[in-house]
């Protein structure tokens, strides 16, 4: 009877999941949402790697399923490490054709996802959905500790001495990035690209600038870390 309760139980808050589908294949697309439908999930579906932030900020989105060969100017890797800039936890499963380890080592990098070869059939597809549902931990809240100065991504919280700053979503995604690569370089060109999806990165200056300054007054008088601007190059976040 407990068994029975609690099988109950986990299919209940399985079939709440909201999946973002990312697939150009319009007939594979639709098949996909059909039988993902019919097993109790909701299901969104994007053509294109360019809509998936603007859904995930709007919806409450539970696993992308998502082709790694998108058309467009986005691949599915490219989406993938835009998405983990601002939620290091939501969980990403990519399905390809292709099987060589240096075709998905990029993926592989990335915490909380899986792959599906294709072609596949519904219940391997529906048995890797559930099992990185499953297994997505708590450690998506993980915070960057400087000292007596700490960072929670995912509450997009700075934290230090007493006080309890709030970022916005882009500077808490532009932190991250500092955080994951604390006393190395991070350039310029990967900034913008991460944060805005731009190749150019005289058309978001302005922007970067104002970023950085926003940055420096929330750490402004804190003894743990500074930001430091590397000439033509980029920026660093420095332990003091």
């Amino acid at each position: 009877m407990q068994n029975r309760l609690l099988l109950s139980t986990f299919y209940k808050l399985m079939s709440m999941a909201n999946i973002l589908l990312v697939e150009d294949d319009e007939n594979l697309a639709f098949m996909l949402s059909e039988n993902l439908e019919v097993e109790g999930f909701d299901v969104q579906h994007v053509k294109k790697g360019e809509y998936v932030m603007e859904t995930i900020d709007e919806q409450a989105i539970d696993l992308i399923l998502m082709d790694v060969d998108l058309a467009g100017e986005m691949n599915g890797f490219d989406v993938a490490e835009r998405v983990r800039l601002s939620n290091s936890s939501l969980p990403i499963i990519f399905t390809t054709g292709k099987t060589h380890f240096k075709d998905i080592e990029r993926g592989l990098k990335l915490r909380h996802v899986d792959y599906q070869k294709k072609p596949y059939g519904t219940k391997e597809l529906l048995a890797r959905i559930n099992n990185l549902l499953n297994r997505v931990s708590e450690s998506g809240s993980k915070k960057f500790v400087f000292s007596g100065l700490s960072f929670s991504p995912i509450d997009q919280v700075i934290e230090y001495d007493g006080l309890e700053l709030r970022v916005a979503k882009t500077e808490a995604a532009f932190l991250r990035l500092l955080c994951e690569n604390a006393n190395g370089v991070v350039t310029k060109e990967s900034i913008v690209w991460l944060l805005w999806g731009e190749q150019d990165v005289y058309q978001k200056e302005h922007s970067l600038n104002n970023l950085t300054h926003k940055i420096r007054k929330y750490l402004e008088g804190n003894p743990y870390v500074e930001l430091v601007t590397i000439s033509k190059v980029g920026y660093k976040l420095m332990e003091r």
